[in-house]
Order: structure tokens, then sequence, then C-alpha cells
């Protein structure tokens, strides 16, 4: 009697890696884009602060309102992009990805009505420079808060509402763990 066999072999193959980062200087995100982003809109909310609190008069015609607006958004950029150099964020419980998202484009806001403020008041007073200027400014900060919002979205999706794996990856004192599960299936037909 004669048997003949096939054998079907399936092969599954499940790689998983994650990644927690010590905490410490992270000198790849100090030449990233990211950071770059925030400099420049803590500059850019330092200049706004000066612009218009040059202005004689700056707290009757709302620039309280624009200080508030630019030295909070200081502080904050300022908190953030110490807590990506130094790897802390990665460290804090939370939907951080989210919270930032959030946070920019309330921000993106925020300085929209900033310079509406400065642009309304400008045309309503006889030394309008500071004023002129804070508008100019807020212009631009809001260009590079729109840049870094749609950077910050991206990396939301990216993160799957999950914040443990790094967008990045460093070097001195990063570990990486790699999982990898192998299933396999054999099938004997007669």
């Amino acid at each position: 009697m004669d048997s003949q066999y096939n054998v079907d072999s399936t092969e599954k193959t499940t790689t998983t890696t994650s990644s927690s980062g010590d905490v410490g200087l992270d000198k790849i995100y100090m030449k990233s884009i990211d950071s770059i982003l925030k400099i420049a809109e803590m500059v850019l909310s330092l200049i706004i602060f000066i612009c218009v609190t040059s202005h004689p008069g700056y707290f009757t015609i709302g620039g309280g309102w624009v200080q508030f607006v630019s030295i909070s958004c200081l502080i904050t950029v300022l908190i953030l992009w110490i807590f990506f150099m130094l790897r802390i964020i990665y460290k804090l419980p939370g939907p951080w990805m989210l919270i930032i998202l959030i946070y920019y484009v309330v921000y993106c806001v925020f300085f929209l009505i900033s310079f509406l403020v400065c642009a309304i008041q400008a045309g309503n007073n006889p030394q309008p420079g500071g004023l002129i200027a804070g508008a100019v400014f807020c212009v631009i900060i809001l260009v590079v808060l729109g840049a870094d919002t749609f950077f910050q979205f991206r990396k939301w999706q990216d993160s799957g509402s999950s914040f443990a794996t790094r967008s990045t990856t460093s070097s001195g004192g990063a570990a990486t763990t790699t999982t990898t599960h192998t299933t396999y299936e054999t099938r004997t037909q007669y």
C-alpha cells in the first residue's frame, strides 16, 4: 500500500520592540526639528513680550493679554523642551502626546487673538510701533506654532495613544528590548 504524505508548514513571527530611555541628555533631540521649533517659539514669545511692553500704556490697550499669552507660552515651551531634552517626559504617566497636541492648538488660538489685539490697537494709537511689531511677530509665531502643531499631530498619530515608545532613538543610556515570538504550525495531509 503506497501512501503519499504532503506536509504544509506555516511560520508566524511576531517581533515586539520597546524602548525605555534613561533620564539624561538627549543629544539627538537637541538637533531635531522639534527642538529647533521649540527654541524659535521661546525666542518669538520673548520678542512679542518685549514689543508689547515697550509701548506706553500697554496695559490699557489689551497688552496684558498679549503679555500673558507670550510669557505663559515661553514658560511652558521651556518646560516641555527641558523635559524632552532630558528624556523626563517619557517617564511621566499620561497621554502626553495628546496633551501636547491640545496645548499647541490652544496656543495657536491664543496667538491669533493676540495678533488681533495688537493689529486693532495699532490702528487706534498715535504711537503704534511696538504694537505693529508685536502683530508681525504674532503672525510669525503662528506659523511656527502651526508647523509644530502639525508635527505633534503626526507624532500623536504614530504613538497610537501610547507614549511608551520613542519616535527618535538615541545613544547614551537608552535600553532597547526586542522580543521575538515564533509559532510553527505543521499540517499533514494523507
